[in-house]
């Protein structure tokens, strides 16, 4: 299925030297801020924005085309969004509605083409709602390819396939910042072994920014069973940049636990600014056939201790008469 693209303006932009760029970039093009007339001793990797409700905030995006050929692009806004499994940072797709700060975005230039080995700086605005709510709104500036440059086979069909590049924008309106981290759930399950040997299992849990400026969590998971023994756990853990109102899902491997155990589990979140939250959960193990076997064991030791207590009663001996 060939995927059109509906060209809204063209424009000429102004053409200087490529330079590489790794920030927002593919290896084929990149997307990057304009760098200030006057630049610091860093360049820009994103854009970090501030207004107030209302307002308009103008910038300029650079798009590099790092390739030999000339490339042609269509430009849009997009919102951020992190993806369920493991919190990944994304920004949403052109055929995606976009409702929050990649709606704010707009430019006169809706599709360049830039040669082989330049650049070309496009000027957008930002346009702030006068409601817009306190705290950071994140999205981004995407450059995507005009043409489809690959294929893919799903579902028995060839898919035409565009890619895209952005800039991320992390725009703050001004107002009360309340930053917030959750671990909104924990889920623990441990095989119960038939044989009374090592179990293992899985534990998930969610992370949540329920706060309005972005977070960049670190998560720390701990399990222990009976009498503190150590349970080994391996697996995701949050390495993306968390927007506002997103969750993560991420998955662990607990090795380790006793066939007849108590395992404690706790997640605690972090973030910079003191931000901490935890959750613990308390899941009981055993196995059945080790249950059989420590029930049959009670019951010979009992049966032993009451044979050993018979023998040492003292029994009344038979009266022997003689005639």
């Amino acid at each position: 299925m060939r995927i059109l693209v509906a060209v809204l303006a063209l424009a000429t932009a102004l053409l200087i030297p490529a330079t590489p760029a790794v920030a927002g970039g593919n290896g084929d093009w990149a997307v990057t801020p304009t760098p200030a007339k006057n630049p610091g001793p860093t360049p820009r990797l994103y854009f970090f924005l501030d207004a107030s409700p209302g307002q308009t905030v103008k910038e300029s995006v650079r798009v590099t085309n790092l390739g030999k050929d000339p490339k042609s692009f269509v430009l849009y806004g997009a919102d951020a969004y992190n993806t369920l499994k493991d919190g990944g940072f994304a920004l949403r797709t052109r055929d995606r509605a976009q409702v929050g700060l990649g709606a704010w975005v707009s430019s006169v230039v809706a599709r360049i083409t830039v040669p082989g080995g330049a650049s070309a700086d496009v000027p957008f605005t930002i346009t702030v709602p006068a409601q817009a709510t306190p705290g950071d709104h994140v999205g981004g500036v995407v450059a995507m390819e005009a043409e489809p440059s690959g294929s893919a086979e799903a579902g028995g069909a060839t898919v035409r396939i565009q890619r895209a590049v952005g800039a991320r924008v992390y725009l703050r309106v001004a107002g009360t910042v309340v930053p917030g981290l959750s671990v909104a759930k924990l889920d623990v399950g441990i095989d119960s072994p038939l044989l009374p040997v090592p179990a293992r299992g899985d534990l998930t849990y969610t992370v949540a920014n329920i706060g309005n400026v972005h977070l960049m969590p670190d998560a720390t998971v701990r399990a222990t069973g009976l009498f503190g023994h150590s349970i080994r756990v391996t697996g995701s853990l949050p390495s993306s940049d968390m927007v506002p109102g997103a969750e993560g899902q991420f998955t662990m491997r607990a090795e380790g636990v006793w066939p007849f155990d108590v395992v404690t589990t706790s997640v605690v979140v972090k973030a910079d600014g003191g931000v901490y939250a935890r959750r613990s959960d308390r899941t009981f193990v055993w196995s059945w056939t080790g249950v059989v076997l420590i029930v049959a064991l009670a019951a010979g030791v009992r049966w032993s201790m009451y044979r050993r207590i018979r023998s040492r009663e003292a029994r009344p001996r038979g009266l022997v008469t003689t005639g």
